[in-house]
């Protein structure tokens, strides 16, 4: 979790200032959690791959899309996922959004989503990083 913060972090204060687009976190927050629900929770990998960005599928075939998200998942998936915050980019039309998922034996997820997009034109997916669950610590 402390990694993806300091990524996030880092992808903040490399953004330039050159434009300014308006953005709605929540927005982009709420269209990250229904690609993970529909790609890490339901395993509709051929529905996931339509809420991508027009770029991402361009550049990633369905089968590599597929190959991926099981790459992510070696030991289970999340039944549920939450938003853990999102950050816009200066400058660009992106959005960072952090998320956290839960399996069903207590296993912990930690996802990363890039956003494309403004609060006009919505949100999609163009990058997404994380899974392989770990324990909780027992308290």
């Amino acid at each position: 979790m402390m990694q993806l913060s300091l990524v996030l972090l880092l992808l903040l204060s490399l953004a330039g200032c050159a434009e300014n687009y308006t953005h709605d976190e929540k927005l982009a927050a709420e269209q990250a959690v229904e690609f993970a629900k529909v790609a890490f929770i339901q395993h509709d990998f051929d529905k996931s791959y339509l809420l991508l960005a027009d770029k991402a599928r361009a550049y990633v075939p369905l089968e590599k899309f597929k190959e991926k998200v099981t790459f992510m998942h070696p030991n289970g998936y999340p039944i549920k996922v939450s938003i853990v915050g999102a950050a816009a980019v200066l400058g660009e039309k992106i959005v960072n959004v952090l998320l956290h998922g839960s399996g069903s034996r207590g296993e912990q997820f930690d996802y990363a989503l890039t956003m494309a997009g403004t609060a006009q034109a919505g949100y999609r997916v163009t990058t997404f990083s994380g899974g392989a669950p770990y324990s909780s610590p027992a308290g």
